[in-house]
């Protein structure tokens, strides 16, 4: 898509968005696209006052999810501005000038409203640490944990689970993404790469996920029928 045509629609829908300062693990997230100046501005809504802004300068990467679609687009921090209707400021970035990075957004959301995320014991350096299962395909695994830990890229992770019924679930992976959430429940985000996983295992990931993925659907059409 053309990325004129991208933030017009992006705009329309309030997509949601998320801004990363370039080297840093922190994340301004949980935003949603409010308001544009072609050319010159994007307008995003739904920071808190207690979230840590990026400096006015900074080199930023945006991410915005349309439909299926996840976008990635550089762009650099304005001065915020404030609305009487919002309860905290509004985040002010330059136009973007080109995508990044295009993908399909394929990842099964564990958690989402009426469906609890999975508690989990994850193996780390001989260290046990709880955390909560927050996305799941097959291939990788996302990680939410209440407190930070010392953790680096490419770090080894055993995963301890229960599947709904007490099916026990064990998955081992490496680190390949992690970010900071500030005043979240669970401020630690990590992404896991699977390693090998046993037949068994496998297959009751597979069903689980088929299993949650008709949950969502039917979770999805019930407002459309009443």
């Amino acid at each position: 898509m053309e990325l004129d045509a991208l933030l017009k629609a992006a705009v329309r829908v309030a997509s949601p968005a998320s801004l990363r300062e370039s080297g840093s693990l922190r994340m301004l997230g949980d935003l949603q696209l409010h308001a544009m100046e072609h050319g010159q501005w994007l307008l995003f809504k739904g920071a808190k006052r207690r979230d840590q802004h990026p400096p006015v300068g900074a080199v930023l990467t945006l991410s915005l999810l349309l439909g299926d679609e996840a976008y990635s687009l550089r762009t650099t921090m304005l001065e915020p501005t404030s609305s009487r209707e919002e309860t905290g400021p509004l985040v002010r970035v330059t136009w973007p000038t080109q995508i990044l990075e295009r993908h399909r957004r394929e990842d099964l959301k564990v958690a989402s409203p009426g469906l609890r995320a999975l508690d989990a014991q994850v193996g780390v350096g001989g260290r046990l640490y709880p955390a909560k299962l927050l996305s799941l395909t097959e291939t990788g695994i996302g990680l939410g944990f209440p407190q930070s830990f010392p953790l680096v890229l490419r770090a080894h992770l055993d995963v301890q689970t229960f599947l709904p019924g007490g099916i026990p679930f064990e998955i081992t992976g490496e680190v390949r993404h992690m970010e900071i959430l500030e005043g979240e429940s669970l401020p630690l985000r990590v992404g896991v790469v699977m390693g090998s996983m046993e037949g068994v295992d496998r297959e009751r990931m597979r069903r689980f996920i088929q299993a949650r993925r008709t949950m969502l659907s039917e979770m999805s059409r019930k407002p459309a029928e009443r």
